[in-house]
């Protein structure tokens, strides 16, 4: 297409950085160019802030009559420190100024001026946010734990008094300047804190960039003085807010999420929230006219100025998306730590454990089993072990080093998992894991003791649609077909018997008194003589991977049909019912409304969704009654964790979801030809030369 056959508008910039962002057209809603010329009319100039090297940039805007944007990050800004992932969630865009520069006009001060955009539905969305931002210590910057770490509980506690909290920012930070301060009035605050509050602990909050060694802050940690306790740690801003009474600022959003969270906060420059009634400001700003409500401000800032993007598919969407997905992070556990070691893993699964646990691969270590006895751990060390395997070895371990227990997933990418298929989808457990029956898992725990709310319930319901609609299951494979169970069994109850891996973990840990395929078939024919029951052989054991066959003489006798190359959610809709030890087909079942008897302990059972035959051992430990799409969002939302391949970033349920039903999916992979044999040879040799690259 010649340059101008289009009128779609354009963004033109100068900076590499914002060209080569590929979640900036969605947030801009358009194509962006690098360079500054060929511009028509309705394009636009966008570039950083009020940077000295947009000059050229904003010059040319001019110079054409087009409309020069700056941009800026948003307030809730990454999924972690943007120095390990540089995904954005939001941005800002301005027309006239930028929000941190008070010296001239912002979009977002002409709007806090005026009414006409205020309504009773945008002040309950931004009660809603506030309230999750502080039940689950949301920020900007989205890496830091939960918790206060012990050391500094045990120091916070040691001061018996009050406390305030005193926030450092980066050296020579724009919006210092631009906020009508200075550097040196970083210890005016620290001054005013202590003679403010004499009888108070005053907390330095350290800024994450000086944390991560990029940046510089104002003060010599070294050099405290008397009731001054500087946190050089990473804390979840929110955290520190539950412990302090007064926050003291000069421009950091810090002081907003003081507000937030109900805190008195006094502002030594002029950032956007200062100057409308909401804080003790130490300079006045004319330009601001109004006195406006703290729902008010959240609303403006948050839902109304800033932009929002999906980091895992893309596409741009609202506030409550966003919130969807920091929430569901902060609501398990993560591996946290130094050094991940990774004990017996095989070579081609070191190609993708380190993407899963999160530390990157130059802190993830593999070691073999016989090296836990007398290993010299470090401090910030954390072991990683597949499932229950070298429990024995483990026992060496020392209590105080955590170990996190990794397993399969409950989506993947298609195709087998004994065919070397990369996952998309594992699960990290630091308690046990989730298909050992006999002790609880850190799934079990959540769903047993979590406060759904309903946004939760409201993600758990979409991505249970979104499933169903893409008819996916764990492994995606067989031919499509539409099946005539109930035409052969007239009338007759029809019921599919999923058969399973025999040497299966999840049997061993979790079916304590059956344990293979063919005892499973016999107590079924027996408690449902007159059923037409349908025995479909696990996947793995059909393309002769792995062990579970069921004798043909109980085959006969027990079963009325076997299926082998059918798609596993077409026998679903052909079924009135399924029965099964503890396979991941009696998840997908109860997705689908049908009915579930289970003769074992799997995750699913003992929450009121089943039938369960080992009823009583389940009622101790879970005992609570959930709803079908409060299990769907604790065990796809919050206890799985997901990778995009290529590229190992992290990745969303539903983004994996849409993925997986954009494949076109061919015909059955469950053959032993000689086509199979090559292409699964390939994908290990390919495997296992990225592996021993790292």
């Amino acid at each position: 297409m010649t340059e101008g056959a289009s009128n779609t508008p354009r963004a033109f910039t100068s900076s590499a950085g914002i060209a080569s962002d590929k979640l900036l057209p969605a947030l801009l809603g358009r194509d962006i160019r690098k360079g500054l010329s060929g511009a028509r009319e309705g394009d636009v100039v966008v570039g950083w802030g009020q940077k000295e090297n947009t000059e050229k940039a904003r010059a040319y805007a001019k110079r054409r009559g087009l409309e020069y944007w700056r941009l800026e990050d948003g307030f809730l800004g990454y999924l972690g420190h943007p120095s390990v992932d540089s995904r954005r969630l939001s941005l800002v865009v301005d027309t006239s100024g930028i929000y941190y520069d008070a010296h001239t006009p912002s979009d977002l001060e002409g709007l806090l001026n005026r009414d006409d955009w205020i309504t009773d539905d945008l002040l309950k969305r931004s009660r809603d946010a506030m309230a999750r931002i502080r039940r689950w210590r949301l920020s900007k910057y989205n890496h830091s734990p939960f918790y206060i770490s012990p050391e500094l509980e045990e120091k916070l506690a040691a001061y018996k008094g009050p406390k305030v909290l005193v926030v450092d920012q980066t050296f020579a930070d724009k919006s210092i300047e631009h906020g009508m301060a200075s550097d040196a009035m970083f210890t005016d605050m620290l001054k005013a804190a202590l003679e403010e509050n004499p009888t108070s602990l005053v907390i330095v909050k350290i800024h994450p960039d000086v944390l991560a060694g990029t940046k510089r802050g104002h003060f010599d940690v070294e050099r405290a003085e008397d009731r001054v306790l500087f946190v050089a740690e990473d804390v979840a801003p929110q955290a520190l807010m539950e412990r302090v009474d007064h926050v003291y600022v000069v421009t950091s959003q810090m002081g907003l999420e003081g507000l937030i969270a109900g805190k008195k906060v006094s502002c030594f420059g002029l950032p956007f929230y200062a100057g409308w009634g909401l804080t003790h400001d130490r300079q006045l700003c004319e330009a601001r006219i109004a006195n406006r409500t703290l729902e008010e401000l959240f609303a403006a800032a948050f839902i109304l100025y800033s932009r929002y993007v999906d980091p895992f598919t893309g596409e741009a969407c609202e506030l409550e998306r966003i919130l969807d997905i920091l929430t569901a992070e902060r609501q398990l556990a993560r591996p946290r730590g130094k050094r991940a070691l990774a004990v017996g893993f095989s070579l081609w699964k070191r190609g993708f454990i380190p993407e899963f646990v999160g530390l990157g691969e130059k802190n993830t270590q593999f070691i073999k089993p016989a090296m836990l006895d007398g290993f010299e751990y470090q401090e910030g060390d954390m072991v990683v072990l597949w499932g229950r395997k070298h429990d024995e070895e483990a026992k060496a371990i020392p209590a105080h080093v955590p170990v996190w227990r990794m397993e399969d997933g409950f989506l993947r990418s298609v195709g087998l998992g004994s065919d070397l298929r990369r996952p998309s989808s594992l699960v990290m457990d630091r308690s046990g894991i989730y298909y050992d029956g006999g002790r609880e898992s850190d799934l079990e725990t959540f769903l047993k003791n979590h406060d759904f709310d309903r946004f939760d319930l409201a993600r758990g319901k979409a991505l249970r649609k979104a499933v169903l609609g893409a008819r996916l299951s764990k492994y995606n494979v067989g031919s499509a077909a539409k099946l005539d169970f109930r035409a052969k069994a007239e009338g007759r109850q029809v019921i599919l018997v999923p058969g399973q891996v025999e040497a299966d973990a999840s049997i061993q840990y979790g079916s304590p008194e059956l344990k293979t395929n063919a005892a499973l078939l016999e107590a079924v024919k027996a408690s449902n003589p007159d059923a037409y029951i349908i025995y479909k052989p696990h996947p793995d054991v059909a393309s002769g991977n792995r062990e579970g066959a069921v004798p043909k003489e109980i085959l006969d006798r027990c079963t009325n049909e076997t299926v082998i190359d059918a798609d596993i959610i077409d026998c679903l809709e052909a079924v009135d019912a399924v029965h099964t030890m503890t396979s991941l087909t009696g998840f997908e079942a109860i997705l689908r409304g049908i009915k579930v008897t289970t003769y074992g302990m799997p995750f699913y059972a003992g929450w009121g969704l089943t039938a369960d035959q080992l009823a009583a051992r389940l009622e101790d430990r879970r005992g609570r009654d959930l709803s079908l799409d409060a299990l769907v969002y604790g065990l796809l939302c919050v206890y799985a964790r997901y990778v995009a391949w290529p590229g190992g970033k992290s990745y969303s349920p539903e983004a994996l979801v849409r993925d997986i039903a954009a494949m076109e999916r061919g015909g059955s992979v469950i053959n032993n030809g000689p086509t199979a044999s090559v292409t699964r040879l390939a994908r290990k040799a390919m495997y296992i030369a990225e592996a021993l690259m790292r």
